[in-house]
């Protein structure tokens, strides 16, 4: 007898709603940043490394969450994830300084890991010959969730709304989560295993290309956690903004993030998504730096930086996959976990520069991270071709 399964209206508006409710948490942490710095007495090295640590929790989660799911499925991968986030959420409440921040943010980056896992892992179950489409859609609820946090953080903070008290708040977008979670039915999909398929880790790891592809995709990512992360604090320090004009660049940034998800695609899927690549990191190291060139006037070009980075992560792991097709998940795993190991180094450092040389001049990463990828994405896309051409 066949299984039920959820219809895929359900499917889908579950899916799209953890993306959104993620992103809502998320975006509130930007703003929260020079909250942290006054009440805890810390400074930006200090906060670097509450954002670096909470990092490892996401990796630490990614590999469980992976495991997790191979063992029990994508719904109780979901139910376990969000029902963490709700209740490390409740205890917001009761954070009295940087250690219980720390270990508050690890504990929620663990549980997102989950959520994140489950959900890229179900959309190729249940949209069969529509994947990219229905990923693009998913992520593109992700910016909207991020745009729509931005639009009342603002002024629920100029309201002096304590943060704690919007953490606390916001996990019971969590327990909505679990309950339509629990009545979700997914397909069973049954995958064969071929015994005589063997993956050459040694290849993998010596190929210098893999090297290559890490700086690329760890550069990439710093070049939008700078923004996502920093731009708030940025204005702060450097404008002397409020924060509800913070708030108002930093929800730019993310409509124009959304809009590079929804539409970048299919832009993308018509150039070629190398040179599609290509051409949008080099566009984002043009308009950032003159938009910090020329500092208040060019807010508004760092806002719009957004749509030219939004994606960069889904393409860097497609490519990865072509590059490495003789072994693409084991090389999408490695890529990503050692970006994300990167990456966390890199958050320390931008703290470590907040505090030495000022957020201004820190802000110069951005397009220099981006320019470096774009250099280092030309020399793995021309690699490509040539390897290419070997084998036909």
């Amino acid at each position: 007898m066949k299984k039920p399964q959820s219809s895929k209206i359900y499917i889908f508006f579950t899916l799209f709603y953890a993306y959104f409710t993620l992103a809502i948490f998320e975006a509130a942490r930007a703003n929260f940043i020079p909250f942290f710095i006054n009440e805890f007495s810390v400074n930006y090295s200090q906060i670097s490394f509450v954002i670096a640590l909470s990092q490892i929790g996401s990796i630490v989660g990614c590999y469980t969450a992976g495991l997790f799911c191979e063992k029990f499925g994508q719904r109780w991968t979901f139910i376990v994830g969000s029902t963490t986030a709700f209740i490390i959420s409740l205890s917001s409440l009761f954070i009295g300084n940087i250690y219980m921040l720390i270990l508050f943010y690890f504990v929620f980056n663990f549980a997102r890991s989950f959520i994140s896992i489950s959900v890229d892992s179900t959309v190729p179950i249940v949209s069969i010959g529509y994947e990219v489409l229905f990923i693009n859609l998913t992520h593109f609820c992700y910016g909207m969730g991020s745009f729509t946090g931005q639009s009342f953080y603002g002024q629920l903070l100029f309201n002096n709304i304590s943060w704690r008290h919007i953490y606390f708040t916001l996990s019971f977008i969590f327990f909505i989560g679990i309950i339509l979670c629990s009545f979700l039915k997914l397909p069973t999909i049954h995958t064969e295993k071929s015994l005589n398929t063997k993956v050459n880790k040694k290849d993998l790891f010596k190929n210098p290309l893999l090297i290559i592809f890490i700086f690329a995709m760890a550069l990439m990512s710093a070049s939008e956690g700078i923004i996502s992360t920093w731009f708030i604090n940025y204005m702060n320090k450097s404008y002397a903004f409020n924060a509800i004009q913070s708030a108002k660049f930093a929800t730019i940034f993310f409509i124009s993030f959304s809009l590079g998800r929804l539409t970048g695609g299919f832009l993308f899927q018509k150039i070629g998504k190398i040179k599609g690549l290509k051409l949008f990191l080099l566009s984002n190291a043009i308009i950032t730096f003159f938009g910090i060139f020329m500092k208040e006037n060019g807010l508004i070009l760092i806002s719009l930086s957004g749509y030219f980075i939004a994606l960069g992560y889904p393409t860097y792991v497609i490519f990865a996959a072509e590059l490495f097709s003789n072994c693409p998940a084991l090389a999408i795993g490695t890529i990503t976990t050692a970006s994300a190991i990167f990456y966390t180094v890199i958050t320390v450092i931008v703290g470590l520069l907040n505090d030495g040389i000022g957020s201004y001049l820190t802000f110069y990463l951005i397009p220099l991270f981006s320019l470096i990828s774009f250099i280092l994405l030309s020399i793995l896309h021309k690699k490509k071709k040539i390897i290419d051409t070997n084998c036909k």
